[in-house]
Parts: C-alpha cells; structure tokens; sequence
C-alpha cells in the first residue's frame, strides 16, 4: 500500500483497507472510487457503507460499494471541481449527496445509523429508504458551545447509543427510533470517540482523559498524554493506542516505532496496524 492506512474492515474473508486518501484496496487492488478522504466507514449485510467529505469544495457523499464486481476508480479531483454537484462515488450501488457534513456513524446487518452536523440522527435500510429520523440531542441548563454536538453513534444488539460532545447520551429503538433512556456522564468532557464492546464503553476526550462505563456508571477513569486513536477490548481490559504509544487501560504502556493506526485480532493475536502499513504486537 503506498498511502498510509486509516481503516481495515472486513467483508466475509477478505480485508478491505482504506487509505487516508480515500483509496480502496480489494485483493492488493487499490482504486479511489470518489476523490475525497473516506471520513466514516462501516459494512453492513449488502457491502461497504461510507462518507466522503472535501472541506475545500463544500461537499459530501454517502454511498454504499459492493464487494461482487472490483471497485472502480472514480473521476480526478480536477474533474470533480468542475462537476462537484452531480458526480457521484463511482461504481457505488446508491450514491447520495449530502447537504451537511456526517458526523458519526454505524452499521449493522441492514440498517445504517448517521449523524449530520447540526441537523440530527437518521436511520436508514441498507437500499437507503429512511426508517426513521430524531432532532439533535437537547441539554438542560447552561452547556458549552457545541456540546449538544452529536460525536458518536453505535449499534448495540437492537438499540442504538448517541452521545454529545458534552457527555449526554441516549438508548434509542433500533427498530422505532423511539428513544428509550437519556443520561449524563457526569463529568465535563469533550468526547471525542466512544469505543464499544456489548454493553461497556470506552470514552474518550480531546484533552486526553478516558473513561470506562458500564451499566450506566464509570469504573475507570484515567488521563493519558494523548487521543486515542483506536480501542478493543480484550475481554479483561481496553486495549489502546495514542500516538505511539500502546497502553492498557489498567496497566502499563510501550512505546512503538511508527505511529498506531488500529488494533485487530489476527490469528489470535492482538495486532497493532501502524501508519506504514505494517503489523506488529501490541503492548509487545
């Protein structure tokens, strides 16, 4: 791979990696099917669900690639400038245009979740028909600016959890989009990502605090030197990584070499993606 890696996901038995540059690799065929960086990505039952999103020229797509057919490659960034309000993400099994910029989002099976930037949460099937939409979250009394900004949405067996920046979360019908539950964190914050493994959740803030909860209360809170840019449970704790380091969240930390992309389970074996493209042992 000759761009960094920002995600790997998995399709059946194949890996799908995306490059910070919005570059697509299928079998060690790279092709860049929109000319943006992929902001949000996720699979759901039909294939490959995704943001593209260019700061500069004001725009957004979502679209859904499938896996049968080698993913295309899409027009230049110069022949976006000139079409960018009808050229679509190519080969794409439905495309859309986006009016504001996603903001979180999450897939399971057949439904899509997605958050837009001062718009709400939306729920839609993975043929793109909407099931159900919600208002932003509101906050009571006086909040900082932004803080009732969606940050985060996943999918949990059949519910789906919103937080803000500011730390308010919801339970909401997966099925209804009836909201079920709304708490508070109870500590001032600025999340950043949410981390899911069942029912326990790794927040994470832009100043470097992480936070444990389950059943609706936090277990573990500890500062870091850094973000986190990616988390798993192990099922005994939350492995991490900031930067280049490689931490537990109950115990200690290593350094690495390059800078930490993602965690996965290879064979086993908890492995550590870095910004070069190569693997090796976290926490090793």
């Amino acid at each position: 791979m000759e761009t960094a890696p920002w995600r790997l996901l998995h399709h059946g038995d194949r890996e799908i990696i995306v490059d910070v540059n919005g570059g697509i690799s299928v079998d060690g065929i790279t092709n860049s099917p929109f000319p943006c960086e992929i902001t949000f990505a996720s699979m759901c039952d039909k294939g490959l669900v995704a943001t593209w999103v260019d700061h500069e020229l004001q725009l957004a797509r979502m679209a859904l690639l499938m896996f049968e057919e080698p993913i295309k490659e899409g027009i230049t960034r110069a022949q976006l400038r000139l079409k960018k309000n009808t050229s679509m993400v190519e080969g794409s099994h439905w495309c859309h245009i986006i009016d504001a910029e996603p903001v979180a989002l999450d897939a399971k099976e057949d439904m899509i979740v997605f958050s837009l930037w001062s718009r709400g949460l939306y729920c839609i099937d993975s043929s793109a028909n909407e099931v159900w939409r919600l208002p932003l979250i509101e906050t009571e009394g006086k909040s900082p600016p932004r803080s009732n900004e969606i940050t985060s949405v996943s999918i949990v067996k059949d519910e789906v959890i919103a937080w803000t920046r500011g730390g308010t979360y919801q339970r909401i019908s997966l099925i209804s989009g009836e909201v079920l539950q709304t708490n508070e964190l109870g500590v001032q914050c600025d999340i950043e990502n949410v981390f899911v493994h069942d029912d326990t959740f790794l927040i994470t803030s832009k100043d470097g605090w992480a936070w444990e909860l389950m059943n609706d209360e936090i277990t573990v809170a500890r500062k870091l030197r850094g973000t986190i840019q990616h988390a798993v449970f192990d099922g005994d704790d939350w492995r991490m990584i900031s930067w280049r380091d490689d931490l537990m969240l109950r115990g200690g930390m290593k350094k690495r070499s390059e800078l930490g992309v993602q965690i996965i389970n290879e064979n086993e074996t908890w492995m550590v993606i870095d910004n070069q493209g190569n693997r090796s042992p976290h926490m090793g």
